[in-house]
């Protein structure tokens, strides 16, 4: 990664319809495809990345990651790797498509390699995955958070605008990064919502792409209620 000051709010502006946008997820969640070996799960953990298709089913989805309670994601991967939401949202016009490649990341503490090695190769991946805006996501509260964030900030230096959905506002709100929403009193493990509700997990998601195009000021985190 490039040295950026932690003071800076790296921004790209999302300039287009969204019903004309095609959205990717980039998470350290753990989640991977079942056809690909799964994440390290003791500590320091790995620093390689899996790509999630597009097309991907639910139940082809796993996770391995050993710093968050993922349960309920288990039954319903969804709620730490929204894709099903994006296919349901994309089928009703409010966004174009899913992107065809997403991206998902265990634990680690190697971070310095996570930064150095992994992070310019990822987000290469990202810029050829026809994404036009990302959703990020965490696993853990802390070290997940951290790293997620700083990809973010660094897919938003390539120029594609990001949006973080978050359960640990408050370590977000130190990584500085462009546009975040919290849903005031989720859980790590469900961070769209819990398993199963879909209704949920489409106005969560619906409400952090909302905030790709919204005015408001950049390292702003959004906070919100959602009914359960």
């Amino acid at each position: 990664m490039g040295e950026l000051s932690r003071r800076c709010v790296p921004y790209a502006p999302f300039d287009r319809v969204l019903g004309e946008a095609t959205i990717g997820i980039v998470g350290t969640t753990g989640v991977y495809a079942r056809s690909e070996a799964p994440f390290a799960t003791e500590d320091p953990g790995g620093i390689e990345f899996r790509t999630v298709g597009g097309d991907t089913a639910l139940a082809d989805l796993a996770i391995a990651h050993h710093h968050y309670d993922h349960t309920d994601a288990d039954r319903d991967p969804n709620i730490v790797f929204p894709l099903d939401t994006l296919r349901e949202l994309a089928r009703d016009g409010v966004i174009a498509a899913p992107a065809a490649k997403h991206f998902s990341l265990g634990f680690t503490t190697r971070l310095r390699e996570l930064y150095e090695q992994t992070f310019p190769q990822l987000v290469r991946e990202v810029e050829r995955s026809s994404a036009d805006a990302v959703l990020v996501l965490a696993g853990c509260a802390n070290i997940c958070h951290r790293s997620a964030a700083n990809l973010q900030r660094e897919i938003e230096t390539r120029g594609i605008p990001a949006v973080f959905i978050t359960v640990s506002p408050d370590v977000t709100d130190t990584m500085r990064v462009s546009r975040a929403l919290h849903p005031n009193g989720f859980q790590l493990g469900r961070i769209v919502g819990p398993a199963g509700r879909r209704d949920v997990h489409r106005a969560v998601v619906r409400a952090a792409l909302d905030l790709l195009s919204a005015d408001r000021r950049p390292g702003a985190t959004t906070h919100r209620d959602f009914p359960l």
